[in-house]
């Protein structure tokens, strides 16, 4: 259930222990189960916020600069500064006020304090002609607006700080910049919102909205980390590009196997968005790699990826989460994340492994798909229909390499839909039977 289900049930309660439908125990404890936070603004009043304190900061800078010209340097100086003082008595005053204050409110103000920070980064900059590139004015903004993340509590000034360092990292990939100047350092900048990761134990909990963009800027913060640490690698501008690709299976497999709370582990899967779409991309690269014209390609790429540091290090991480997986007994999300080591297994055959490593690569998601299917069966977290799609991909996959006639294939491709239809009316059974009261 989501917030808005718990309100709902909320507001039904005293109409339901009026009737008579509940009695005052269970409706206490109902109420306790399903208690909302009302700390944590909602989607509308963060846009609504952040709409108003959008509104504000671009109509105090437009006011500064109808007359900009006309100032000496000091007083530029006093216009760049006093907005961002005032933004920060405001903030002063909301944090003495502490939980009395509304959640939008407390939202405007941190949102407010980062665009006049920005503005003031800028005008001092152009008062002074320092000169510089956008995104070394990006970076300062979003590691100066970090601290109101904590002092403000704030899911706005988050979120723009997530765009912001994967934006920055994703335009410093094709510079030649020092590794302290360039998307290595990216994982340190996700540091500074540590606390807020999936699974870390919070006082409240995080927003859906907060999670996907937290994932989102992972993926490209730490693939844009990839491709840049394999092109110095190489000292190319252009080429391995292969090799980036396997770095990015690599990073999925990071993601998906990501360490969770017991409490993280029991949520939905749109709470977990770093499983939804490290799964996408791991099952997506396993079903492209079963053609026989990729064997060639991905057997060089993995050999050269070897060569490159960033390399070791992803690998390093995985066998890290993945031991605290099996400690978790995440068996799923294992056998998903084992399709990334599936080219190093080909290696073994020397040089017969661009041949072997599409069968192999069909073998291995076969047995995933069976996996996720029989987890399920047992009494574990499993996904058997993301197994049963697995499957049926499989099979479609080998029937276009096949030289069948069409006729075969269409009749194929029926009796597999009408298969894979059936399956999922017996899973949808099969849950409604969970449910049920036993008697």
């Amino acid at each position: 259930m989501n917030t808005s289900h718990h309100r709902w049930l909320l507001e039904q309660l005293p109409k339901w222990e009026s009737e008579g439908l509940l009695t005052t125990d269970a409706a206490r404890t109902l109420r306790e189960r399903h208690a909302v936070d009302a700390s944590q603004p909602g989607a509308a009043q963060i846009i609504m916020g952040s709409l108003g304190a959008l509104l504000i900061g671009t109509g105090l800078i437009t006011i500064i600069g109808f007359n900009w010209d006309d100032f000496s340097r000091p007083v530029r100086l006093v216009f760049a500064f006093l907005p961002l003082l005032l933004s920060q008595l405001f903030s002063l005053r909301v944090m003495l006020r502490g939980d009395a204050t509304a959640a939008w409110v407390r939202e405007t103000a941190a949102l407010l304090q980062a665009l006049c920070t920005g503005a003031c980064i800028a005008l001092v900059s152009q008062i002074y002609n320092l000169g510089g590139e956008w995104p070394d004015f990006l970076f300062w903004w979003c590691l100066l607006s970090l601290p109101l993340v904590w002092v403000m509590k704030s899911s706005s000034v988050a979120i723009f700080y997530l765009i912001g360092i994967a934006e920055w990292s994703i335009h410093q990939v094709w510079g030649h910049q020092p590794w302290h100047a360039s998307p290595m350092i990216y994982p340190l900048l996700l540091l500074g919102l540590f606390p807020f990761w999936p699974g870390w134990k919070l006082d409240r909990p995080l927003s859906i909205t907060l999670r996907w963009v937290m994932t989102i800027s992972a993926i490209c913060g730490l693939c844009a980390a990839a491709h840049h640490a394999t092109r110095m690698h190489f000292a190319e501008s252009w080429g391995h590009f292969e090799v980036t690709l396997w770095q990015w299976v690599l990073t999925s497999a990071m993601l998906a196997l990501f360490p969770l709370s017991s409490s993280a582990l029991d949520a939905t899967s749109r709470h977990k968005p770093q499983v939804i779409l490290g799964f996408l991309h791991l099952l997506q690269f396993g079903v492209v790699a079963t053609f026989l014209d990729m064997g060639q390609e991905l057997a060089k790429a993995v050999r050269e990826a070897w060569q490159v540091p960033w390399t070791w290090v992803l690998i390093a991480v995985i066998a890290a989460f993945a031991v605290h997986a099996i400690f978790r007994r995440r068996w799923a999300v294992l056998s998903v994340a084992s399709i990334a080591i599936t080219p190093v297994l080909a290696l073994v055959m020397g040089e017969t492994a661009q041949a072997v490593l599409p069968w192999l690569m069909t073998l291995h998601l076969s047995l995933i798909g069976i996996t996720l299917i029989v987890l399920e069966f047992t009494g574990r977290r499993g996904a058997p229909r993301l197994g049963a799609a697995l499957l049926c991909v499989l099979i479609i996959a080998r029937m276009f390499e096949s030289e069948l006639s069409l006729l075969t294939k269409g009749l194929a491709f029926i009796v597999i839909g009408v298969a894979f239809l059936a399956f999922n009316i017996c899973m949808s059974r099969l849950a409604r039977q969970k449910q049920l009261p036993q008697s």
